[in-house]
């Protein structure tokens, strides 16, 4: 079941109150007033840091962007700095800023990075990330996924060790997910811990009305709506709440009331889901007796939605064009392997002729330079023709890319057109305002169609850097190796290919973490290069957990990670999966050409082979360390491994660290 509109603005309520990390505060507008004179001549130290993530959790409540603002320059600060707790508290004001606004892909982008600081500087902060990943996945409306995410908080080493005032957000987001989806019995068991904290009279901010909305909430569940608008009282701000119940009631002046209240403060505190809510319920409820009203209502709904959702038209025309792209590129890269097959065995044959010639003809001097120079010329068109391959494989490896761009390029792009949408409007009520003589009305409007173009600037820009990337990585290599940062490298081709998967496949889930070693610092190598080995390698990964969870084992969870450490005078870079693990009477074949277990279409074989030359090519070694999962056992057997697990497979990349660049 989705979850509920009204409900998901809820949980973004009941983080509100969160106490012990990121939380919001009481804004105290002398406390503001006074550090906002301050930090400009403030030296840049972490008493500053702390003051602007304060003044970031006061205007969080607000509406005001400046919450965003204020977190950004902590990060900033921090950065310079180096004071990695400060970074953490700074760039969790900012996803819970995001999230809070369903604006989940940029919050998903900033936990991603915050997530392995956050575990070495700052454990204490896990359980906040894992609420704030709780609500970008309902707000998504993946519910289960979202529990999960609750039930990970819950679990966390740092949990048990936080004050009372710190663990009732989890618990109410439990509370409110399962009364969302009506399984009252577990809404009412994570409930009674927020009764326990209400009778501790425990003071965080917001902690008490709250604690409210979700006991109002399951008590409407119930329909025992005196008990729920009794909770709603306490709870003042809670319009949308009391609107539903006298709703139910079909008390309908009271609901028009409390709906109309909801619907200001929403706009107000700038929280489209809530502005969807009551317009829905003043649509409802003026549809009979004033239908002008009640299409108004469904106008400032509409408009609302668009804001936050991709039109079913924007979408399908993204799909079609995808589609018509992913089987154009499917032909050319049918051809090109092809092709490239062909000039492939060719060569083998001429290096096969120039070698039986050097012998022949070893004993004359004149005849052996003339072989070693045509074996020279041989030898670079070799490398030519290699690198040929590894363009051709790269540009096969688009096709998979293409989802993951769209993914990340759709967000910059619907906001350019919703924005141009607005301004149309905006024009036609500029002239209006021009036509009655209204100057100051209109020069209000052209200023929110100035600040409209603006956002569509910033979003079309964001759109050119995606493609510009996307162009960098089809470009062929120059070869030339350049200071590169290992991390930064993998951390970036690991999301990409986790993004292009889920996009392509919406039910795969994966664990993925990383693991990285901050002593390595830059090595001279080729980037492109070394990131279609990390592409290869963890595409492969995704793809035999991906496999593994297809067999429905029992208690599997699929997991990817991602590592880096020196060792000695080498830099070694491990993807690790827990899928099946490769059968031993292939795995001295996994590095030949054209060698590929996959079915017809999937795979074209010369990933690893290439990844095997590239890696060569640096000086460097990859192995491969695997275990097969067994097969269940029968039933009555005494099996050791009775849902077949396995350990999964490990591809280890050693690269020479000699040229570090310090």
């Amino acid at each position: 079941m989705a979850i509920g509109k009204s409900s998901r603005l809820l949980i973004l309520f009941l983080l509100a109150a969160c106490s012990g990390y990121a939380q919001p505060l009481n804004f105290d507008q002398r406390l503001v007033d006074s550090l906002e004179r301050i930090l400009p001549k403030a030296a840049n130290d972490t008493d500053k840091v702390n003051n602007l993530i304060d003044l970031s959790r006061m205007y969080l409540g607000t509406g005001d962007g400046r919450s965003l603002s204020y977190a950004g320059m902590a990060d900033t600060i921090s950065q310079q700095l180096k004071y990695d707790r400060g970074r953490v508290m700074s760039l969790a004001q900012i996803a819970f800023y995001h999230a809070g606004r369903a604006d989940w892909p940029k919050s998903f982008i900033v936990v991603d990075e915050l997530w392995p600081l956050a575990e070495k500087a700052y454990p204490q902060q896990l359980p906040f990330l894992c609420s704030i990943m709780y609500m970008n996945y309902a707000f998504k409306d993946e519910l289960n996924t979202a529990r999960a995410w609750g039930f990970k908080s819950l679990n966390d080493p740092a949990f048990p060790n936080l004050p009372d005032e710190s663990k009732w957000p989890t618990y109410m987001q439990l509370a409110i997910g399962y009364a969302t989806q009506d399984i009252l019995d577990s809404a009412d068991y994570y409930a009674s811990f927020l009764k326990t904290y209400i009778n501790k009279k425990l003071n965080p901010p917001g902690m008490l009305e709250n604690s409210c909305r979700v006991l109002g909430l399951i008590a409407r569940k119930k329909k025992n709506y005196e008990e729920a608008l009794g909770y709603y009282r306490i709870d003042m701000g809670n319009a949308t709440g009391a609107a539903q119940v006298y709703e139910e009631l079909k008390q309908t002046d009271s609901a028009i009331y409390y709906a109309k209240i909801g619907l200001e403060n929403a706009k107000r505190m700038n929280f489209p889901l809530d502005v969807i809510t009551n317009s829905e319920i003043l649509a409802r409820l003026y549809q009979e007796s004033n239908p002008k009203l009640a299409y108004n209502y469904l106008r400032i709904r509409s408009a609302a939605k668009d804001t936050l959702y991709n039109s079913n038209r924007a979408k399908e025309m993204e799909e079609r064009s995808l589609s018509k792209q992913k089987e154009q590129f499917q032909k050319e890269t049918q051809v090109a392997n092809f092709r490239n097959r062909i000039i492939q065995v060719a060569l083998f044959a001429l290096v096969a002729v120039f070698l039986i010639s050097t012998l022949l003809f070893l004993r004359s001097n004149k005849i052996k330079q003339t072989a070693n120079r045509k074996l020279e010329k041989a030898y670079g068109d070799l490398k030519a023709t290699q690198a040929q391959l590894i363009q051709s494989e790269k540009m096969a490896s688009l096709g998979e890319l293409t989802a993951g761009i769209a993914h990340e390029i759709q967000n910059p792009l619907n906001f350019v057109n919703n924005f141009s949408e607005v301004n149309r409007d905006l024009v036609h009520e500029l002239k209006i305002e021009i036509a009655r003589g209204n100057t100051a009305a209109a020069e209000a409007i052209a200023e929110d169609i100035i600040q409209n173009e603006d956002k569509i600037n910033q979003h079309g820009k964001r759109a050119d850097a995606i493609v510009k990337g996307m162009l960098q990585h089809s470009r062929t290599s120059s070869g030339q190796k350049e200071p590169t940062d290992i991390n930064a490298l993998c951390d970036e081709y690991l999301k990409l290919a986790y993004h292009g998967l889920r996009a392509k496949d919406k039910s795969f889930n994966a664990i993925i973490k990383t693991d990285f070693d901050s002593n390595i610092g830059k090595i001279n190598v080729v980037p492109q290069e070394i990131g279609r080995v990390m592409l290869n390698l963890i595409n492969n990964a995704f793809y035999a957990v991906n496999e593994k969870a297809k067999q429905q084992v029992a208690s599997y969870e699929p997991r990817v990670v991602v590592s880096t450490k020196k060792n000695g005078d080498k830099v070694e870079i491990v993807v690790e999966d827990n899928g099946n693990g490769i059968p031993q009477k292939i795995l001295d074949k996994i590095f030949q050409p054209f060698f590929t277990t996959k079915p017809t279409g999937q795979g074209t074989g010369l990933g690893l082979s290439l990844a095997y030359d590239i890696v060569k090519a640096h000086g460097g070694a990859i192995k491969v360390e695997t275990k097969e999962a067994r097969p269940p056992a029968r039933a009555g057997t005494d099996g050791d491994d009775p849902v077949g697990r396995g350990k999964g497979t490990e591809f280890i990349i050693q690269l020479p660290i000699s040229s570090n660049i310090p």
